[in-house]
């Protein structure tokens, strides 16, 4: 007391302890406005994924993962030592479990680390969202104890900081997106011109090959992919615009696609090996591709999808089908379909080798088969038994038939040429002559 009837005042703890509770969640709550602030700064100037992952690992002093929509690492920041694999997939139960609260929530989740699943890494997820698509996920790692650099904020400060960095980034991603789908119908739109030969001029032809990276000397191919005959439109349906202008980058650098006709037809540069243009048969569901020859300047690319479409014709043909094939390696089939009137071809076919034709079809045997077989081989009875599965004796015998019922004489050099030329012709028309 410091005179009668007065009272020194008690210091209310519980108010103290209040106020400073206070002042400390005012503090984190100004600490997190900050993070966003700079991070806002950040995405309004211009960052891509990989640089806003950056920021916001620096700023929040945690390791940051951003993975597409297909569970691939686009961007990580942050943290201490390497990154440890994240192999998120559906098969997994505790995924698609994870993934299934995200898709019902749209909303940041806290999720412990699950021993022997792989969710073994404890983290804060969010879906990185525009609309109803989600173009990826957004991962704070917890790996350890005192990792963040604005304190030990409370749950719903990281969730705030999270879900507004989930904004950021999905603006970033749409903007990205948005971009490289402009790119592509652009870089289609000039590749459609050029196969289709709606350009002024040969200058005008190359300044839009130009545009598309592609220097004056280049040296070109056309390939065409073609869906199964059975399955029209498959190619189309498939790949979704970005995918297969995505996939058939990986596989042949540089070059521009277009779709045409259900299929796709792409100007590539150089000359990829054969196993590069096979790649593009797995991508289109049995697919056949066609190779042009060399194109020595962008106006004569019609010329190439010209020839590139001719090879699928005649590998279609040829029994081919979704198969890589090559102009430059058809051989006599080049000139064979050079030459407009098909019915004359077969006409010239059926005079040689018509009543050939008719004797297999009459005893239901495959001597039209064994003539091709055996004249690619050079007219050796060793090599055409082997690739036929038969006896050298057979193989004689059935070449003396062949001649005897033909009138040719195969070890005749004009009688062996024109018995090629008339087997290629019936080949060339497909399996149901032979």
């Amino acid at each position: 007391m410091t005179s009668a009837g007065a009272y020194e005042p008690v210091p209310d703890r519980d108010a103290a302890g209040g106020r400073n509770g206070l002042s400390r969640e005012n503090s984190i709550y100004r600490r997190t406005m900050a993070v966003c602030d700079e991070l806002a700064d950040a995405a309004l100037g211009g960052a891509d994924p990989v640089r806003l992952t950056e920021v916001f690992a620096r700023l929040v002093g945690k390791r940051i993962v951003l993975l597409d929509n297909g569970f691939r690492l686009r961007a990580q920041a942050g943290g201490s030592g390497p990154l440890r694999g994240l192999r998120w997939n559906r098969t997994d139960p505790s995924v698609d479990r994870l993934l299934s609260a995200l898709e019902a929530a749209r909303r940041p989740l806290r999720i412990p680390a699950i021993p022997g699943s792989l969710l073994d890494q404890a983290c804060l997820v969010t879906p990185v969202v525009v609309r109803e698509t989600t173009l990826g996920y957004l991962l704070v790692l917890d790996e350890g104890p005192d990792a963040s650099s604005y304190g030990a904020a409370p749950d719903d400060a990281e969730f705030l900081t999270i879900t507004y960095a989930a904004t950021l980034f999905a603006l970033t991603l749409a903007h990205e997106q948005t971009s490289a789908e402009l790119d592509l119908r652009y870089r289609s739109s000039v590749v459609d011109v050029l196969v289709s030969g709606h350009f002024l001029d040969a200058q005008d032809a190359r300044r839009k090959a130009r545009s598309l990276g592609l220097r004056d000397d280049t040296v070109l191919r056309i390939a065409m992919l073609r869906p199964a005959p059975s399955d029209p439109g498959r190619v189309h349906e498939s790949w979704p615009q970005g995918d297969w202008a995505q996939r058939i980058v990986s596989i042949l650098p540089g070059a521009a696609a277009a779709e045409r006709d259900g299929g796709l037809v792409m100007i590539v540069p150089g000359d990829p090996s054969p196993e590069a243009f096979a790649a593009l048969c797995r991508l289109g569901h049995g697919a056949t591709c066609g190779v042009s020859e060399q194109v020595d300047s962008p106006e004569l690319v019609p010329r190439g999808v010209r020839q590139a479409e001719r090879a699928i014709d005649l590998g279609l043909r040829l029994g081919r089908a979704g198969q890589l094939v090559r102009y430059d390696e058809l051989g006599i089939y080049r000139l064979l379909c050079t030459i407009g009137d098909m019915q004359q071809l077969m006409d010239f076919a059926r005079g040689v080798l018509g009543s050939l034709l008719d004797y297999d079809t009459e005893h239901r045997t495959e001597l039209v088969r064994t003539l091709s077989v055996y004249l690619h081989h050079h007219g050796s009875h060793k090599q055409s038994a082997r690739m036929l599965h038969l006896h050298t004796n057979t193989v004689a015998y059935r070449v003396a038939r062949i001649e005897a019922i033909t009138g040719l004489a195969l070890g005749d050099p004009d009688d062996r040429l024109v018995a090629h030329i008339a087997v290629k012709i019936i080949e060339s028309q497909g399996s149901a002559q032979m």
